[in-house]
């Protein structure tokens, strides 16, 4: 009876692995591809920014998107990322800007990506004192239920000017 059981019972657990559904085998991102996609959703945020569309440039980041500034301060959702947008563009005449991505990381619905940045204007208050630069930045990417990849928090911090660079002191004893 023993054996007639562990019989039934393997035989049992052998038809329903049959009558099993086939694991999703789901291939895993391309790296290079997701790289390409960040990329050209960087371009575009670019385009905005040299347009000095505020409201082009927060409609990239998702309804709760959310944007830390050089100074620490927050900028929350598209209204508020617009009017930070806003104050840089009432600020600097943006002639030039680069983004580019280095490295994406891929995260079920998420991205995070890593890149560098810069840029070249001059400043608004007399069209000629010019302002630039460069820095890094990490952006996390959310797919949102349309399927777009949209910006969901970001931060960047300047990289220092070779003038404004840190030099080693020379204090003799």
């Amino acid at each position: 009876m023993r054996r007639r059981s562990v019989s039934s019972f393997a035989l049992l657990v052998t038809v329903a692995s049959c009558n099993a559904p086939p694991k999703s085998q789901e291939a895993p991102p391309d790296p290079a591809a997701l790289r390409d996609i960040i990329q050209a959703r960087e371009k575009e945020w670019s385009a905005a920014f040299l347009a000095r569309n505020a409201q082009g440039v927060a409609a990239l980041y998702t309804q709760d998107g959310a944007s830390v500034q050089l100074t620490g301060d927050w900028s929350r959702g598209r209204d508020g990322i617009a009017k930070t947008m806003q104050a840089q563009f009432d600020t600097i005449n943006v002639t030039a800007r680069e983004d580019i991505t280095e490295e994406v990381i891929p995260s079920g619905d998420y991205l995070v990506e890593i890149g560098h940045y810069s840029y070249q204007g001059t400043s608004k208050a007399d069209n000629k004192t010019p302002r630039s630069g460069a820095g890094r930045y990490m952006v996390l990417w959310r797919k949102d239920a349309d399927g777009v990849l949209r910006l969901h928090r970001d931060i960047g911090n300047d990289a220092p000017k070779k003038s404004d660079a840190p030099t080693k002191s020379t204090k003799k004893s």
